[in-house]
């Protein structure tokens, strides 16, 4: 190589390299820019969700409904309860102002005529069937004492008041007494003078 050319291209080596053809190349020219997809809106809402909502829409209102069912049911024996706190339990009358009271909160969820008849035994064994077991069978003794002459004890009071509170607190749904079958069958069976009774049909 002539020594001048050399020395030209070491002095100038960019002019030595080939340039890159700026023709544009018909493959690329084919392809188009890259589009993304356009994200997925939270409305409108799909059928599951819609059917989600109404279930729980149902479910609360059936809560609410029930809450204040509850509430009115439970109102009487509310009552009763501030009554009872009121009464003073070594007034000689505090056994009749507490039988009282029951029958008066009674009245409130059964018929007048249902509770009024109760007395004695069957009123005592309708209040202990809402009392918890252990509790059962000294709420009647206790109101029974009304009738006596000598007044409850200071202590007795104090166990008529709590028996009292138990019967309050219960949830349970009061329903009518029923009365005993053998009280029932001799109500309801008819009475026949002996010569009307019909001989039984011969076989």
């Amino acid at each position: 190589m002539d020594p001048a050319t050399v020395n030209s291209e070491i002095a100038n080596p960019q002019a030595t390299v080939p340039m890159p053809s700026t023709a544009p190349n018909p493959a690329l020219a084919q392809l188009q820019d890259i589009i993304n997809p356009e994200p997925i809106g939270a409305w409108p809402w799909a059928i599951g969700y819609w059917l989600v909502l109404a279930l729980l829409i149902a479910l609360i209102t059936l809560l609410v409904i029930w809450l204040r069912k509850r509430t009115r049911y439970l109102a009487p024996k509310k009552a009763a309860k501030q009554l009872l706190r009121q009464l003073d339990r070594q007034a000689p009358s505090y056994a009749s102002d507490v039988n009282s009271l029951l029958k008066r909160t009674a009245m409130s969820y059964l018929s007048r005529e249902t509770i009024a008849s109760l007395d004695g035994e069957a009123w005592a064994t309708w209040l202990d069937s809402y009392l918890p077991e252990p509790k059962r069978q000294r709420l009647g003794p206790l109101l029974a004492k009304r009738h006596q002459a000598t007044p409850l004890t200071l202590a007795e009071a104090n166990e008529l008041h709590q028996l009292t509170q138990a019967w309050l607190a219960s949830k349970a749904k009061m329903s009518a007494p029923k009365p005993a079958l053998a009280q029932t069958a001799q109500t309801h069976a008819p009475i026949l003078p002996t010569d009307t009774q019909q001989p039984e049909a011969q076989c």
